[in-house]
């Protein structure tokens, strides 16, 4: 028999679902409010908060709903459409706009003349949901590069893919823990910029061979009929065989160093370690001297180095080993520091079922792939680090995620917003959003800035 503790916040969770529940409950409380909880189950509908003779009771709806049909392909239980329109005047929450989408639950808190507090908001039901990506199990829709589109998730349905709903349903959370305990305090949070690359093409892929070569000038001169394209290419690949990598647009990792540096920043850089596996890898090897050479200089201006996992590791355990000890010795033999914890995978191609379980297996302690390629903003629905959920074990893993919240190439491309100030706004919208909460973790690619243009927009929101 579980026993409660007076002096401690007692959470009585549904023993139905309790493991799922306790994930979120102990990040939550453990890491982003720092309060000691006692987690213990009962037979009720409700997540019940106890302390010091007052109970905060909490909807549960997700769990409740889906349970009949668990996992089954297509089953998602979704509560009508609902909006909570007065946030504001009910609670003092914290919040990105007055209103907020109800997923689960309804709208309203009520506080009793005891002093007790209901809320009818399934706050932790819907944070499992996002962190989880539970949608991603029981939904079939996926892209040309098999992954789960955003435009196939319940954000994009419900418009809130630009907001960290689930910061701001802790927000909700608090505010009515505090309306029923005034005396709770909490310590300030604290984000940062997190700026990464992913090393695709640390240079221009025609110079790897003559067949390249070919192909790329025929590129420049059939497909963009440009003579100076096709001469550049050329020029670029007699001078780079000789040491000389002044004129390859996309060699310009000094200057993203130094760009960094003058922010306060250092960058994260992801290499992939197997070239040529399949078309949509890379085609240099970090054995080359040039790339040996920008792995120690990365490292001695205190720059992080993380794998890059190829186009077909995100389901196979075994090639993501091996693809950590392969940069892992990449990095050792060029005497650059070979800790290697984290991870971004090629394409942001992932597997909610299985690939975070093999990146823990491999040794990775976090990973960096959650967001979505076809539009930025927020896939978890936090700015936060927080343990990944195993759907093999059904149960938290440590491995970390970090999520991913603008990719240069889903605002510039994906939504054809090009370098307008239309894109600006939207990138400079989710910084100051994710900041609010935690960490905006912006990716731009050392390939998306061989144009005055790629190298203006990295710059306002660098600074913005």
């Amino acid at each position: 028999m579980e026993a409660l503790d007076a002096d401690k916040i007692n959470i009585f969770v549904p023993a139905d679902h309790r493991a799922p529940a306790e994930w979120v409950l102990k990040w939550l409380f453990t890491e982003i409010l720092h309060l000691e909880v006692i987690l213990l189950a009962h037979a009720g509908e409700h997540i019940e908060i106890r302390l010091q003779g007052k109970v905060l009771s909490i909807a549960c709806d997700f769990f409740r709903l889906n349970k009949p049909s668990w996992l089954q392909p297509g089953s998602l239980v979704v509560e009508p459409r609902e909006d909570w329109m007065d946030v504001d005047r009910t609670l003092a929450a914290d919040l990105t706009a007055r209103s907020i989408p109800v997923l689960w639950g309804r709208q309203g808190f009520l506080q009793t003349v005891q002093g007790n507090g209901q809320l009818h908001l399934d706050v932790i039901g819907s944070i499992f949901f996002m962190l989880s990506r539970y949608e991603e199990l029981v939904k079939a829709s996926r892209d040309q590069n098999d992954r789960f589109p955003a435009a196939a998730s319940l954000a994009v349905e419900r418009g809130f893919l630009y907001r960290p709903i689930v910061d701001e349903y802790i927000e909700i959370l608090w505010s009515a823990m505090v309306k029923v305990w005034p005396q709770l305090t909490r310590p300030p949070t604290a984000g940062a910029m997190v700026v990464t690359c992913d090393v695709d093409e640390p240079y221009e892929r025609w110079i790897s061979s003559p067949w390249l070569l070919a192909q790329g000038l025929a590129g420049a001169l059939l497909r963009r009929r440009s003579v100076g394209c096709a001469s550049r290419r050329l020029k670029n690949a007699w001078c780079s065989r000789r040491g000389r990598f002044q004129f390859d647009p996309k060699w310009n990792f000094a200057w993203y160093m130094s760009a960094l540096e003058s922010h306060g920043h250092r960058g994260i850089f992801y290499f992939i370690p197997t070239s040529g596996r399949t078309q949509f890898d890379c085609t240099y090897s970090l054995t080359e001297r040039r790339m040996q050479a920008l792995l120690k200089s990365l490292s001695d201006r205190g720059h992080q180095i993380g794998m890059h996992g190829s186009y077909t590791t995100y389901r196979n355990a075994a090639l993501i080993e091996r693809e950590r000890r392969s940069l892992i010795n990449a990095c050792r033999s060029a005497g650059a520091a070979a800790a290697v914890s984290g991870n971004r995978q090629h394409y942001l191609r992932w597997d909610a079922g299985q690939t975070a379980d093999h990146l823990e297996h491999a040794g990775f302690t976090y990973d960096s792939s959650g967001g979505y390629p076809d539009n930025p903003g927020f896939r978890y629905g936090t700015t936060r680090t927080f343990p990944m959920w195993s759907w093999i074990r059904h149960a938290p893993l440590k491995l970390r995620q970090h999520p991913l919240i603008l990719m240069e190439g889903s605002v510039i491309s994906y939504l054809k917003l090009g370098y307008s100030a239309e894109a600006f706004e939207l990138m400079r919208t989710l910084k100051r959003a994710a900041l609010k909460y935690g960490d905006f973790t912006m990716l731009w690619h050392n390939s998306h800035l061989s144009t005055p243009e790629d190298v203006g927009l990295f710059s306002d929101i660098l600074a913005a």
